[in-house]
């Protein structure tokens, strides 16, 4: 089950900043010890239950967790990166909260460990796992609506992001995709 966190609930859940969290090589389990207890009983739901259960279990956790600072301009940078779906120039984004790039830059990566490049990074290729969960054709025409210059583009961003490639990551996702039923693609031995 895929779930999308932003970066404010994302730090009240781990209770850290996000830029203390090191994402290769870290244990969820470690980091989030309830979360055995959610996968347990996520487990022994009906799968038309669990999504629901999921949402209500992290709206506990939030509601228990401390508020840690996330300053309004990297909240305001992050939405406007993933508004503009990734393909808003860091230039523009600065502009829109009221900063310089290179302040932006240092903002973000003090209080979430990541710049503004690698959130529209992350930005684009949510769109392409959104289009993906929708039944897209092909993970070319995935790309093309995405904004990738191509399929390659996409699938050197699947590789460093995801560690996989788009056909490896459907195989193991796909089944809980949450759209009509209609996996995409038809993948391509480009991907493999």
């Amino acid at each position: 089950m895929l779930v999308e966190l932003s970066i404010a609930a994302a730090q009240r859940l781990t209770g850290v900043p996000l830029s203390d969290v090191d994402a290769g090589g870290l244990d969820a389990y470690e980091l989030l010890p309830w979360l055995r207890l959610l996968a347990e009983e996520l487990a022994d739901r009906p799968a038309d239950r669990r999504a629901a259960l999921m949402r209500r279990r992290l709206l506990d956790q939030l509601g228990r967790a401390e508020r840690p600072g996330v300053s309004t301009y990297t909240v305001e940078a992050l939405r406007v990166i993933r508004a503009g779906h990734g393909q808003v120039p860091v230039e523009e984004v600065a502009r829109q909260v009221h900063l310089s790039p290179r302040r932006l830059r240092q903002v973000m990566r003090s209080e979430v460990g990541i710049g503004p490049k690698f959130a529209s990074r992350v930005a684009r290729l949510n769109i392409a796992l959104r289009r993906a969960g929708e039944g897209a054709g092909s993970w070319a025409q995935i790309a093309a609506e995405s904004a990738y210059h191509d399929q390659s583009h996409l699938v050197r961003d699947f590789q460093d992001l995801m560690r996989t490639t788009p056909t490896a990551w459907l195989a193991e996702e796909g089944r809980n995709l949450q759209a009509d039923g209609r996996p995409p693609t038809g993948s391509s031995s480009h991907d493999q």
